[in-house]
């Protein structure tokens, strides 16, 4: 699809991008704040999640049912994530709705009530979804890994924080880190699909007026790797789940690329050496994958498994194995492209996507201050070379930088018995 890229800085330093695409008849829309959980001191934990759900819960002129009924009643769709260093309002509909997305997402952001009783019954709802995370071992055990990596730092605490921390917020404190935090250079407006940018800057102008920058801050953000920890969580699930990870760099290093490659070949799909050698030939497990996490100044790679606990240390050898085995004979030049061809296909097919299109926008902003088109993407992926993946292997891959969770129905000295000499 043919595209056009703008960026303007407003004034008072709200940033405005827009990627226009003609041939699409929707519009995908994101107001994204440059804050997450690791901006949270450690009596804040957890409110930036908590703020997220307060601000569909009713403005000055909207009730929480008119907000979640204002754009589905005109097809579209209204939502919002938070993450360890981003918080995402985000809208999708018709182009001829697009002002009224606007309108919705502009008035979340600058006229939330926190009314008291609201925030008691939103609290409530958290606070199951904490209880439901831990119904998710599959989920929770990345919560666990993160935690063994970066347990000094934020960014090892759990976005949605814990029990004990989110019954303690109470609501001047998430109205006092919203007011230092929601500042107009810390927010992003990006949109991509069928619109005229310089509407959208009139508009934004309009709309979306933030405070200036506080000189209040939150806690260090800088991340320093803790000593790697390989623990046992004990709970009664019907099969083991696994993650290892090690720390990487940060989402502006370029050897991103050649880690993206890496990470397809160990375990990007059907076809990776992971779940080919685990799934594939000994039936050992139904999930294997590898995944990756880029933040603004720290990283880290990390493969996942669900076994039975029987199998459990073997599986975990058999993943050093395949690591040890890559150091030692490389792969072939067909492995390679075949690697490159997937990540640069599952890139474009994305890309058919306003959505997908839209958080590029604003990752590539708010991680680089700048915007890659898709053939610089391209090209960097066609640079890797063997010689990097095995670089990245040496480099990262080392017992000494090894973290490991292994959540399940396990004896506490699971991990003594694996030997972590095979990688």
């Amino acid at each position: 699809m043919a595209e056009t890229y703008n960026k303007t800085v407003l004034q008072n330093g709200v940033r405005v991008l827009t990627e226009r695409i003609d041939q699409v008849r929707s519009v995908s829309i994101g107001a994204w704040i440059d804050v997450g959980s690791r901006d949270e001191a450690t009596n804040e934990a957890g409110v930036s999640h908590f703020i997220e759900h307060m601000l569909f819960k009713g403005t000055k002129s909207r009730t929480a049912r008119q907000i979640a009924s204002s754009l589905e009643s005109v097809g579209g769709s209204l939502n919002a994530f938070t993450g360890r260093e981003h918080t995402c309002y985000f809208a999708r509909v018709l182009d001829e709705h697009l002002d009224k997305a606007l309108d919705v997402l502009s008035d979340i952001l600058k006229n939330p009530l926190f009314n008291r009783s609201h925030l008691e019954k939103e609290r409530e709802v958290i606070l199951s979804e904490i209880k439901e995370l831990e119904d998710s071992p599959a989920d929770l055990v990345h919560d666990h890994l993160m935690s063994s990596v970066w347990n000094a730092s934020p960014l090892g605490r759990p976005i949605i924080g814990t029990t004990e921390s989110v019954l303690k917020l109470p609501r001047a404190r998430l109205v006092d880190f919203m007011k230092r935090n929601y500042t107009s250079s810390r927010v992003v407006i990006a949109a991509s699909g069928n619109l005229r940018h310089e509407d959208l800057v009139n508009r934004t102008r309009r709309k979306f007026k933030f405070n200036s920058d506080s000189l209040v801050t939150g806690e260090d953000q800088v991340t320093i790797p803790a000593e790697p920890k390989r623990i046992v969580v004990k709970k009664k699930t019907a099969q083991t789940h696994i993650s290892l990870g090690v720390p990487t760099f940060p989402y502006s290093d370029k050897r991103r690329y050649a880690l993206l490659v890496l990470s397809n070949i160990l375990g990007g799909g059907m076809s990776s050496r992971l779940f080919q050698s685990i799934r594939e030939k000994l039936g050992l497990a139904y999930s294997v994958y590898s995944f990756i996490d880029f933040f603004e100044d720290a990283g880290i790679f990390g493969i996942y498994m669900g076994t039975h606990k029987s199998n459990a240390v073997r599986v975990m050898e058999l993943v050093l194995k395949e690591i040890r085995r890559f150091e030692k004979n490389g792969l072939s030049a067909t492995e390679l492209s075949n690697a490159k061809h997937q990540l640069k296909g599952n890139l474009v097919l994305a890309l058919e996507n306003t959505s997908q299109r839209m958080n590029r926008l604003a990752r590539s902003e708010l991680f680089l201050r700048d915007y890659l088109e898709l053939d610089q993407i391209i090209d960097s992926i066609n640079r890797v070379k063997a010689k990097d993946l095995l670089g990245l292997v040496r480099e990262l891959f080392r017992p000494e930088r090894l973290s490991v969770v292994a959540l399940g129905p396990l004896a506490k000295n699971t991990l003594d018995q694996v030997d972590w000499g095979k990688l």
